[in-house]
């Protein structure tokens, strides 16, 4: 018995290694250069932005109108009496609190409308990914700006298939476009 196990062993240990491993083929892409460089992408940014610009204008007005009642109140708080000055101050505080409220407001909607105007984008980006992997043999595919790849070797990047086979229309549902106007 113990001889059977031996030759067992025996055999197991002079068999190659590598017939057990499988081959792996890496690659990676860059999804933020891919989503600048896809036309939805390029129409989802510029839609974000005509949003960003809206929302930057009505709080830089907000700033200006504060600013210019806390000059104006700088210049009058000799003249006033103490208590008018004190309401003064916490009217101004209160307002100053509500432009920061709608600043951090307005972060969080563009935050949501970014995630959902570049969220159907990346899906299809997923899929087509998902395609060249099956289709080349890929073990293993990375996001160079989330995979913290340092380096790797030019062949290995997708980035530029990707881009072309998405403006051509690959991945699409239903052949729709996947960027959709911003809602407001």
């Amino acid at each position: 018995m113990l001889r059977w196990v031996m030759l067992g062993v025996f055999l197991l240990a002079s068999s190659p290694v590598a017939s057990f491993a499988e081959e792996v083929k890496l690659g990676y892409v860059d999804l933020q250069r891919a989503l600048n460089e896809t036309e939805d992408g390029r129409k989802a940014k510029a839609n974000l932005k005509k949003v960003f610009d809206q929302k930057q204008k009505e709080l830089d007005e907000q700033q200006q109108e504060l600013k210019k009642d806390i000059d104006d109140l700088d210049k009058k708080r000799t003249l006033l009496p103490a208590d008018k000055v004190r309401d003064k101050e916490a009217e101004l505080q209160g307002r100053m609190q509500k432009v920061q409220q709608t600043y951090l407001r307005h972060q969080q909607d563009l935050s949501a409308k970014e995630q959902e105007a570049t969220g159907k984008i990346f899906e299809r980006m997923n899929r087509i990914i998902f395609k060249i992997a099956q289709a080349e043999n890929f073990t293993m595919i990375l996001d160079k700006t989330q995979g913290g790849i340092v380096f790797a070797k030019p062949h290995l990047d997708l980035t530029n298939d990707l881009i072309r086979r998405y403006n051509s229309g690959e991945g699409a549902e239903g052949g729709k476009p996947a960027a959709a106007a911003i809602p407001r």
